[in-house]
């Protein structure tokens, strides 16, 4: 998942619930690899980042708006839920792809061990990485909301 951008990294560090907390959840760390326009198409670019998932850290609901993001596992397992679906695992050395504007998030459910993704994301020239959205209706009870607050709720629409 995603994955994930700056927004969300942001976010996640300036939760009013992570002010009330002793302990907040970890942040998870967004390196920027690189940005360049995307060959033969001058409307969109290539996004390069690596993000590291701290052991029980999460990103909240977000899209990548007309976006698509592949996300390549390096180390530990990433859970991703997307709206309508079931949790899955994004494992060391296997790739996930999600479409243009999936409603989704990632989590790492290790109590020990941090999670490490490579993503590439193919977006509009100058839009932002992610967008966050309301928690789906449909949405798991994994993992539960006290393990991984999130922020306020946008009223954004997906």
């Amino acid at each position: 998942m995603a994955v994930l951008g700056t927004a969300l990294v942001v976010a996640l560090g300036t939760s009013a619930l992570q002010a009330r907390e002793p302990n907040p959840p970890p942040k998870v760390e967004a390196q920027h690899i690189e940005t360049k326009p995307l060959a033969g198409d001058p409307g969109k670019e290539i996004d390069i980042q690596v993000y590291t998932f701290p052991p029980r850290s999460a990103v909240p609901w977000h899209i990548h708006k007309d976006a698509v993001e592949i996300e390549y596992g390096l180390a530990g397992t990433l859970m991703i839920e997307e709206e309508g679906k079931p949790p899955y695992p994004l494992e060391t050395g296997k790739t996930n792809i999600l479409a243009p504007n999936v409603v989704h998030r990632g989590w790492n459910p290790s109590a020990t061990d941090p999670v490490k993704i490579y993503v590439v994301r193919i977006k509009p020239a100058g839009a932002p990485l992610a967008t966050l959205v309301d928690v789906p209706n449909d949405a798991s009870n994994a993992p539960a909301a006290s393990a991984y607050p999130e922020d306020e709720k946008p009223n954004a629409a997906p």
